[in-house]
């Protein structure tokens, strides 16, 4: 590598050889890793749902939570850092985040971020040719801004399990608003539905400050 090349040059030529469209190459590893290991994946997925909910319906049994109107998934970004996909799963009556009795577990979505760690590993080394010119602090922003669509990757696989959602053991013993949603998200941000119809837009929903 030139070492007369500047920081952005450098910055610029890590991400065209080894971070543009890389992540196609993620989808066949991601797609195995699911064949292979489709009924843990699953299980594991709705234990931490059904975990939730039934946390809940204790609340509610105790007379601490009203009925519930929102089920929100969202991820964690922080965890990124420790090259994990941690996702929070939120049960909350209709005062939403303003809901004060806390009710949740968690669940890694590992199977489709992996590929990414990976990848983030091989930059630290790689990072090496670039005589200083790029930092680990470089990686970490790039972790991050690609860890967008393997989120929006996890968000259709928790899509395709909204009907195995809707038949579980916890959720129904939730006592629930006709109105009830499911949302994925990012941790007291913007989130998307999956199911059900709020009283306000999909984009509109967003955490208090």
């Amino acid at each position: 590598m030139s070492s007369v090349m500047s920081r952005e040059e450098a910055l610029g030529h890590l991400l065209e050889n080894h971070v543009f469209d890389r992540w196609q190459g993620d989808l066949d590893i991601i797609s195995e890793s699911y064949i292979q290991n489709q009924e843990a994946t699953i299980a594991e997925f709705m234990s931490s749902v059904d975990s939730a909910c039934k946390k809940a319906a204790e609340l509610q049994e105790g007379g601490m939570k009203g009925d519930i109107q929102y089920i929100y998934l969202s991820l964690l970004r922080t965890s990124l850092m420790e090259h994990k996909a941690i996702y929070r799963i939120d049960i909350h009556d209709e005062r939403w985040f303003l809901d004060p009795v806390e009710c949740s577990s968690h669940w890694q979505a590992d199977f489709i971020f992996n590929p990414l760690f990976q990848r983030m590993r091989e930059l630290e080394a790689v990072k090496a040719s670039y005589a200083r010119k790029v930092s680990t602090m470089d990686i970490e922003r790039i972790l991050q801004i690609e860890a967008i669509r393997y989120h929006l990757f996890t968000i259709e696989f928790m899509r395709s399990m909204i009907p195995s959602i809707l038949e579980c053991e916890g959720y129904n013993q939730l006592v629930k608003k006709p109105n009830i949603c499911i949302l994925a998200g990012e941790y007291r941000d913007r989130s998307e539905l999956l199911y059900g119809q709020p009283e306000a837009e999909p984009e509109e929903i967003t955490a208090e400050q």
